[in-house]
């Protein structure tokens, strides 16, 4: 598969099944590859708008998981560039759809922090702002797309679901890093709590 290496010291994840069928790691490669490329380059307007084209399912209610982290990226993108009062607009108007993931608490808390900051990069919550966020975004976009595969199998499904909760896992590790370089201090990421939503796994 393509590409996606990071200057994070965090492993990159592979979504290609080690011992799947070639073509079902090719599935809307160059779709993929398009929405990577935007995402990685901060565009999530752009990405949002390819994927209410080529697959309006996945975004259609706009209270998806995916539109989610993909609304949290444009705040962080809008923070990036300085545009805080944009930013607060975009959070009033889209985060109050997403109350019912608590699991994702933190990460919103995370995103309003950047903007208590004169210099966002250097508060608790600057990890945002690096590649790393936009490599865990990408990779979560990627991974729902290859779900949407009409030929893949129940196995491969599983395998895919566990190659989503490396990605969870890899979220986890990311505020592990910035707790650390915050001397200890703030929330955790309860990857358990997205994991076991109402008892049942993802």
């Amino acid at each position: 598969m393509f590409d996606i290496a990071s200057k994070s010291t965090i492993p990159p994840i592979s979504f290609v099944q080690e011992n799947g069928p070639e073509e079902d790691s090719m599935y809307a490669l160059n779709h993929r590859k398009i929405l990577r490329q935007l995402i990685r380059s901060g565009q999530i307007d752009d990405a949002f708008r390819k994927l209410q084209d080529w697959y309006p399912s996945l975004v259609q209610d706009g209270s998806s998981a995916i539109c989610f982290l993909l609304h949290c990226q444009k705040f962080i993108e809008l923070a990036r560039a300085g545009k805080l009062e944009e930013a607060v607009n975009h959070g009033r108007s889209k985060f109050h759809k997403f109350i019912r993931f608590t699991e994702f608490e933190d990460l919103v808390k995370d995103c309003a922090t950047l903007l208590a900051f004169e210099q966002p990069l250097k508060c608790p919550a600057g990890y945002l702002l690096g590649d790393t966020q936009r490599e865990i975004v990408a990779d979560a976009v990627n991974a729902v797309i290859l779900s949407q595969n009409p030929k893949a199998t129940t196995d491969q499904r599983a395998c895919l679901h566990s190659c989503l909760e490396r990605l969870l896992r890899q979220l986890t590790a990311c505020f592990l890093e910035r707790r650390a370089m915050n001397g200890d201090q703030g929330e955790g990421f309860h990857l358990r709590r997205i994991l076991y939503t109402n008892g049942k796994e993802v």
